[in-house]
């Protein structure tokens, strides 16, 4: 067997799923099946062997090397989710022509609910399944989580836990794991002087522009169908834009859900979802922390320092005059800071709530041993409110850093996807690494892999 073992080499892959079969001499030697098995067995090979490719390869039928045992990938499954039953319509994009101007009125259309209704049902877990590598050894699935439905802003749970239903007549605005209902407030025409500064409790739909220095606040969505100059606007839901952003670098557009627009010329942006453009991209500053799409109509990003943590898609990054253009991929630090003041906090509810439990327990054996005062009894209902409003707020901290972890596993996944030109003089950065693209590349995926920020062939589908 030396002389096989000297022959044959096999390799197998870091995660352990592929095993590769190659041959360092050709020479006169009689290799069999028993050979092969002898070999296999050395390295532990247990799982996915590819007996059809041996038996090609000893009748001489396929020259090494060939993958000679491949291993089962895990199925993540699918975690549970809420989903809305009043959604936006919008148009999917494909037909719009990359000179054509977008009309967000015709894009977007939010619908309004009436008390009652159902605007929203759980859908459950898609059960995750194991995987297995060469080696016989079981690659564990990431778990698929679960979720229990909660109200929203003018929202409650069905008894069965499975739908949510409106209580006032209002727009819905859709988080990740709740659902609102707002009432509305409207602007006909400009926020100018005559408006002044706007500051509601629900949705704001505003049906001219924001000028220049004046300030939006909601804590739902906010939809505005003229432009946005250099002013403020901060949303606790989405922001929907019909005819673009022009900021000038001045002022800045903040929301915890998605922004939607036209185009974005000097903006500043930070978002907690996703961004969707469906013109251009010019010179802006964009924090987002899901997915950057600019792959509509004309679809470019010019200039600026453009940030996604889960991804960009685009049609054409850069231009022929070769404009410093800077695209962040993947974890952001924003997110880390998150986890660590969330864990913080964490902490310190956890240590005031064993703190609350032993007071109870003192009061409780008080109340036991004989009648409490009137004060004491007050101070025994305080404690369980407390404790209560703690729990609460641990659950949601817990969900909000679990949250942040799926974030940073998405993010191992990053990518920009090019669908027709990336320029010189733009550089890729993922993480610690980077890369400063110094020719024209057409029809790409940027990824980063061990270490290396590599490139292959992409067509959008």
């Amino acid at each position: 067997m030396e002389i096989i073992e000297q022959d044959i080499q096999i390799e197998i892959t870091k995660d352990k799923m592929e095993a590769m079969l190659n041959q360092n001499n050709k020479n006169d030697n009689q290799i069999n099946m028993e050979d092969i098995e002898f070999i296999l067995n050395k390295y532990g090979i247990k799982y996915g062997i590819k007996r059809d490719k041996i038996t090609q390869f000893l009748l001489g039928e396929i020259e090494p090397p060939f993958v000679i045992a491949e291993g089962t990938q895990a199925n993540l499954g699918k975690d549970a989710y809420i989903k809305p039953l009043i959604s936006s319509k919008r148009i999917t994009g494909k037909n719009i022509d990359k000179t054509e101007t977008v009309d967000l009125r015709n894009v977007l259309e939010i619908g309004s609910v009436s008390a009652g209704t159902v605007v929203g049902i759980k859908i459950d877990v898609e059960k995750e399944i194991d995987g297995m590598n060469v080696l016989g050894e079981v690659v564990r699935a990431k778990k698929a989580r679960d979720i229990t439905l909660r109200p929203g802003k003018n929202t409650v749970v069905s008894e069965d836990g499975r739908q949510i239903i409106s209580t006032i007549d209002g727009q819905v605005s859709v988080e990740k794991k709740r659902i609102n209902v707002f009432p509305i407030y409207e602007v006909n025409g400009d926020v100018d002087l005559a408006v002044g500064n706007i500051d509601f409790i629900g949705n704001v739909t505003i049906r001219g522009g924001v000028r220049s220095g004046f300030k939006v606040i909601a804590t739902g969505d906010i939809r505005i169908l003229g432009s946005v100059e250099s002013a403020e606007i901060i949303s606790e839901g989405s922001v929907f834009i019909t005819q673009g952003i022009v900021a000038q670098s001045k002022g800045s557009i903040k929301a915890k859900g998605n922004v939607e627009t036209s185009f974005i010329n000097q903006g500043v942006l930070e978002v907690g979802g996703d961004v969707v453009v469906h013109q251009s991209i010019l010179h802006s500053t964009i924090n987002c922390e899901g997915f950057i799409y600019c792959n509509k109509g004309y679809g470019n990003i010019v200039g600026g320092d453009i940030s996604a943590s889960k991804g960009i898609k685009v049609n054409e990054v850069g231009n022929s005059m070769n404009t410093p253009t800077s695209i962040y991929i993947g974890t952001n630090q924003r997110l880390l800071k998150l986890e660590k003041e969330y864990t913080t906090e964490l902490q310190s509810l956890n240590t005031e709530l064993e703190k609350l439990f032993l007071l109870l327990e003192k009061v409780t054996a008080m109340e036991q041993a004989g009648a409490l005062d009137q004060k004491q009894r007050m101070m025994k209902l305080k404690i369980r409110y407390t404790i209560e409003n703690n729990e609460r707020k641990i659950e949601d901290l817990k969900e909000k850093i679990e949250d942040l972890h799926d974030n940073v596993h998405d993010q191992q996944d990053a990518y920009i996807n090019v669908s027709r030109e990336i320029h010189p003089n733009t550089i890729l950065y993922f993480g610690k690494y980077q890369r400063k693209i110094i020719t024209k590349h057409q029809n790409v995926q940027f990824k980063l892999e061990r270490g290396e920020i590599k490139f292959q062939p992409y067509v959008d589908k």
